[in-house]
Formats: structure tokens, sequence, C-alpha cells
């Protein structure tokens, strides 16, 4: 069974800006060190990366298909060129008032995924929303906040992607 790292996308590998929406090339930072960071897991750990992202609205005149996937797809571009490989990517275009099952905490958007065998006490959510967290502890496995403050139920907060790639480096190979 393979080990996995769900990863968020906003506010976690790239930053979010104030409206909440990454649809223009202006809009779309990288956090620092996180590239480097996703390319030394990718290359010196046995962790399957998955993104799981919550995009409220995607598809709907609020926040048009066209607008989201250049900057997404440069963002998978520039990361492929660095080595780190999404096995795959879910996307969950509901709102939050929804209340979707397939919404971050909500663990449906993953149930394929998840029937072709998780190690899932040795896996890991990472992500700088309680969500994230939530969707940890939905799916039984661990969390890494993105944060300044600390969360009780995450093993690790940081803002550094330096301090994840030495918390998951330090972890024993399999």
């Amino acid at each position: 069974m393979k080990k996995v790292l769900f990863i968020d996308r906003d506010g976690t590998i790239i930053t979010e800006p104030l409206d909440e929406q990454v649809d223009t090339f202006e809009d779309l930072r990288f956090l620092p060190g996180v590239i480097t960071a996703l390319s030394r897991i990718s290359a010196e750990t046995d962790y399957e990366m998955v993104m799981v992202t919550n995009q409220d609205g995607l598809g709907t005149p609020s926040f048009p298909e066209e607008s989201f996937w250049p900057p997404h797809n440069k963002v998978i571009q520039i990361l492929e060129g660095e080595g780190i490989r999404f096995a795959e990517v879910f996307i969950d275009r509901t709102f939050p008032e929804d209340n979707a099952p397939t919404r971050k905490p909500g663990t449906a958007m993953l149930t394929r995924y998840l029937a072709s065998g998780i190690e899932l006490e040795s896996s890991y959510v990472i992500g700088d929303r309680v969500t994230d967290i939530g969707l940890a502890k939905n799916l039984g496995c661990k969390a890494i906040y993105i944060s300044d403050k600390k969360h009780p139920d995450a093993v690790l907060s940081t803002r550094d992607w330096n301090d994840i790639y030495m918390f998951l480096k330090a972890i024993p190979r399999r």
C-alpha cells in the first residue's frame, strides 16, 4: 500500500489572494521554499503526491473555467519541471453553503482514489485551513498545518516548507 501526501493548493503551494481566486497570472505566486521542498520530498521520500483543492464555484459566472485553467496549468507545469508530479488532482467546485460531501473536509471526492489502497495511518494532509485538518481527521491520516498558529490536531504547524521537508525526510522509508 502507498503512503500519500494530500496537498492543498491555494495558501499551501501558491499564495491565496484576497478574493480567494487565482484567476490571473498576476495572482500566481508560489509560497517561499515550496518548489525546493516539494522537489526534495518527491526525490527523497516514498510518498505519492495528490492535490486536493476547493475552488468555490469553478465553472460558474463568478469563477469561469477560462480564468482558472491557465494559471492552474502553469502551476502544474512549473512543478513538473522540478520533478514534482501529482498522481491525481482533485478539485471540488461547490460553494461552502452547498454542504457537498465532496468538499473538504468531506472525503467523497477521494472515494475512487482511496479504493486503490492507501496506507492512511502513514499519510498526511498538508494545508493552510482548518478544513484541511478536518480532512486529515476524516481520512484517518495526520495533518501538517501551514500556519504560524499551533493546532492540537496537527503533527506540525509551520509556514516554512523546509520544516515540512525535514519532518517528512526524518520518517524512515520502507
